[in-house]
């Protein structure tokens, strides 16, 4: 503070009485402290008061004087921090330090306000440094930021006479950093007198501008500080160094004079001389070592204590503090289908930072607050996945919140126990005949297939026995009486083992006798045989396929039983309209009828109409979900193919009961602004998928769908991969979704992206893979079908390693209409059949080996411009594993295939247009 006039004046007089009586020699040096002190421009520091207790006889006037004024007034001289004042401790009567309790009104009124970097409006800065002090936490006038808030005024602030409050919003530093908080401070009493209008009290902390250094930076400053000083001390002593010892050091290295507190001064030579200071600002925008001053000096007195500094580095997790031993950065791990798994992070630090999980870039915990139940992020850091299922294989990496440079891999490898099913389950043969049996297995890895008879491996370099391919059909030559016996065929893997039976009873009279009976009430199972409904113009028939016999026709007057006088297909001498047809639970054929906004129910026992169920109109397409037992409807609502449709699903619709539709959760508040629905399909693995797809008219993406709740979960963004979805195909393994794309603006094909079904990351893109995929039953190969004016390219791609790997391709000038997977007769795999849609062949692709045939005479596919809703001009359908026979339609026929032989086995002819196709299993006693 500085002295008032009439105190010069008394100090002046009081100097010149006291020169008078002083020795010669010391004058001069008196009448320089007498200008100096006098001189109100000086900036030099008065001289040092002596202690209380310090002989009066030494001390000259002056000193006395000062003496006399501090035992009176402990205050004077001292000088305190921005926002704060000099008040008694009550105690020792000493001067302590405190916040101010209340601010000079401001002469200048409003003018005079000012924002601080906390966003806030203040009257004047005195407000502001006292906000500060009240908080403990640092406030900076901010000029660049406008502000409208006023400052905070919690009730613990407004008494002033306790010690400061902490601010509520402020996050306090881990217990094992911050120091406990320091006493009321006590300044000394020969520090610089300063006036409260004194330009340092509105002065902002010293340091550089923060303008040019965000919040963001800085931390990533502190992060390459600290990665810097880990290094050197790691390489330095050979060991690493904990959280405290680290901080400690860079601390004590910064600190050149050894006062215990850093200074502007120290900050900003150790930016400049350590190679710290350079490594820290290289990659962190404008931030620099000496911003510490501007970001963390918590109490405003311009030096950084090692508190401040401990604080500063609180909260940063950074690559200096983790460690991950390189024995465990891939770990791999192994679970089977159902299982429970729990995989824990092995990344650590001091003090353990909080673990980031990620699958395909995305994190997992953000899923897991949402909707997804099927994978859990918990606060240790661990990850569990309470029911494994195939889609959860694949990579999982773990690295720290702040950290992503210390990465461990978990890759996990799912496996299922392998199933297997033979035919026939019985046969009986004359010796000298031979007999065959059919293996199909499922499992992941694929099993090792073998054929044992009686128990006992078979001797296959016997001549009578003859293995076709890799296990799927063995053939039993010259049969013999000592032929006869149980054979069985074993799937082995990791996962598991399984084995099914095939008996064989050879006699001289095959008519069943008594042994033969026996086995057939103990051991075989009702005999399976396929047919297949065929839907046309004129209404509905169901035939067998071996001899293309008819086994009943539904003609489209009849009369729906249990309606009032409904015709099957609508009204009397009009052709039937028909959409999709699926199997439901091998007990009913579904099929839409879009001109009728209806689905008709056919019982496959009775083959008759046992339910209608009315829809949205034009109901096209239908999607059967096995372990819901749910099918879902897309009613296209006009003759167009367009983004107007509506979803609706149709519940409990393998039950005996009168069914009806419901509709899932709006979008947007409307239910027409649907543009596609994609449900996966049923596949050999009866993996239960749990969501779906749909895609919004106008939107650049996909809607995910949960098919239990019927709701959405969440949006798929696929608008910077300029991808409008036109079709989809879900694969099992690995949880592969493969997105056929169109460019949103022109409507052109775009290639195709590759999703990850657990969490909707993009896994790959290939913007030159053109054309609609197809996939296998199995989940292992995908077959794109690519159209081009010259012709058809078959791309061919393997489900390997977690994405697609290309295997080969087929060009053909055949114009392909539809494509049927039909069982492998040489793998346990699939083959490919495409029907033209201008010539009267079907093409024949094998998947494993490329091998290409042509069947041909199988009539004229029907006109393109006379198919319906979307469908091929000539559907082609395969009956599932173990059946023989395909069927495809001609313009006034139908024709059925043998697929083992790859020949044509009959043809039902007189039947105008067949438009859709469906097979069915029949089982006889």
């Amino acid at each position: 503070m500085r002295r008032a006039p009439w105190l010069q004046a008394l100090l002046v007089g009081l100097l010149v009485a006291a020169t008078a009586a002083a020795p010669k020699k010391g004058r001069h040096h008196r009448a320089l402290a007498l200008a100096q002190s006098a001189g109100p421009q000086t900036e030099t520091p008065p001289a040092p008061v002596a202690a209380p207790d310090a002989d009066a006889s030494t001390l000259s006037p002056i000193e006395l004087f000062d003496q006399m004024l501090v035992s009176e007034d402990p205050c004077l001289g001292v000088v305190c921090g921005a926002g704060r004042e000099c008040r008694l401790d009550g105690v020792g009567a000493s001067a302590v330090c405190q916040c101010r309790r209340r601010c000079p009104r401001s002469r200048r009124g409003s003018a005079h306000a000012v924002c601080g970097t906390d966003g806030r409006r203040y009257a004047s800065h005195c407000h502001l440094h006292r906000a500060a002090c009240l908080q403990r936490r640092h406030v900076a006038v901010d000029h660049d930021t406008p502000c409208t808030a006023g400052p905070p005024r919690p009730a613990a602030l407004t008494d002033s006479s306790g010690p400061p409050a902490a601010d509520a919003e402020s996050e306090a530093a881990p217990a094992d950093l911050a120091p406990p908080p320091p006493p009321p401070l006590v300044l000394p009493k020969q520090a610089e007198p300063l006036g409260e209008d004194d330009q340092r009290l509105n002065a902002v902390p010293a340091g550089p501008p923060r303008a040019d250094c965000s919040q963001q930076q800085y931390d990533l400053m502190k992060d390459n500080l600290l990665l810097y000083s880990h290094a050197k001390l790691t390489s330095d002593d050979n060991r690493t160094p904990g959280r405290e010892y680290l901080v400690t050091a860079m601390f004590t290295h910064y600190d050149s004079n050894g006062d215990g507190a850093l200074t502007q001064e120290e900050l900003d030579k150790a930016g400049r001389s350590d190679e710290a200071g350079l490594e820290a600002s290289g990659d962190s925008g404008g931030c620099q070592l000496g911003h510490m001053l501007a970001f963390d000096d918590a109490d405003g007195d311009d030096r950084l204590s090692l508190s401040e500094f401990y604080a500063a580095f609180s909260k940063l997790y950074s690559v200096s503090v983790v460690s991950l031993d390189k024995a465990v950065q891939v770990r791999r791990l192994r679970a089977r289908v159902g299982d429970s798994v729990e995989v824990r992070c092995d990344v650590t630090g001091t003090p353990p930072p909080p673990i980031v999980w990620r699958r395909h870039g995305a994190d997992l915990a953000q899923l897991a607050a949402g909707a997804a139940d099927d994978l859990r992020v918990f606060p240790d850091g661990s990850l569990f996945l309470p029911r494994v299922q195939l889609v959860h294989a694949g990579n999982y990496t773990c690295h720290a919140q702040r950290n992503e440079d210390v990465v461990q891999t978990h890759v996990l490898t799912v496996h299922t126990t392998p199933r297997v099913k033979v035919t026939p389950r019985i046969q009986s043969k004359r010796p000298g005949e031979e007999a065959t049996m059919f293996c199909h297995v499922i499992g992941e890895p694929f099993p090792k297939v073998e054929w044992l008879k009686n128990d006992e491996p078979l001797r296959l370099t016997q001549r009578k026995y003859e293995l076709v391919g890799n296990g799927t059909e063995l053939r039993v030559r010259r049969l013999a009486y000592a032929d006869t016996g149980a054979y069985s065929c074993s799937a082995r893997s990791a996962a598991g083992a399984a084995t099914d039976l095939s008996s064989l009873v050879v006699q001289d009279d095959p008519a069943p006798s008594f042994p033969y009976s026996w086995m057939q009430t103990t051991i075989a199972s009702p005999k399976e045989e396929r047919r297949f409904f065929a839907f046309h113009d004129f209404g509905i028939s169901v035939y067998e396929p071996t001899a293309c016999r008819l086994y009943h026709h539904i003609r489209g007057s009849d009369i729906i039983p249990g309606t009032q006088r409904q015709l099957v297909c609508g009204s009397s001498g009009i052709a039937c309209s028909w959409g999709q047809a699926i199997n439901v639970a091998n007990r009913y054929v579904y099929v839409a009828q879009p001109r009728n906004d209806r689905v008709l129910v056919i019982s496959k026992i009775q083959m008759v109409v046992v339910d209608v169920v009315t829809t949205d109109k034009m109901p096209v397409e239908l999607h059967y979900v096995p372990h819901l037992d749910q099918v879902w409807v897309l009613n296209w609502r006009s003759e167009r193919d367009r983004g107007v449709k509506t979803v609706q699903v149709i519940r409990d619709a393998a039950q005996k009961r009168k069914h009806h539709t419901v509709h899932p959760e709006p979008i947007d508040g409307q239910f027409d602004l649907v543009s596609g629905l994609f449900i996966p399909p049923i596949q050999d693995v009866e993996h239960e998928f749990r969501h779906g797809y749909v895609s919004h008219a106008g939107r650049r993406g996909l809607l995910k769908l949960e098919l239990a709740s019927l709701r959405y979960l969440r949006a798929v963004d696929l608008s910077e991969r300029s991808c409008l979805p036109r079709h989809l195909q879900f694969s099992s393994l690995f949880g592969l979704v493969v997105v056929e794309c169109e460019e949103p603006a022109t409507g052109q094909p775009a290639g195709q992206l590759v999703l990850d079904a657990v969490t909707d990351a993009v896994v790959s893109q290939r913007p030159s893979l053109l054309g609609r995929p197809h996939l296998s039953p199995d989940s292992r190969t995908l077959v794109t079908l690519h159209r081009a004016r010259d012709g058809v390219t078959l791309v061919v791609q393997r489900v390997a390693d977690g994405d697609l790997r290309f295997s080969f391709d087929v060009k053909t000038t055949l114009n392909i209409s539809d494509v049927a997977f039909y069982p492998s007769r040489t793998t346990h795999g699939y083959d490919l059949y495409a029907s033209a849609s201008d010539k009267e062949d079907v093409l024949f692709l094998d998947l494993s080996s490329g091998k290409v045939e042509v069947i041909t005479s199988v009539g004229a596919a029907m006109p393109a411009q006379l198919a319906e809703w979307g469908a091929p001009n000539r559907p082609i359908a395969a009956p599932g594993v173990f059946g023989r026979y395909l069927a495809t339609a001609a313009a006034d026929a139908l024709f059925v295939l043998n697929g083992a032989t790859r020949t044509v086995n009959c043809e039902v002819s007189r039947v105008a247009l067949p438009r859709a196709l469906a097979w069915v299993s029949m089982r006889l006693q």
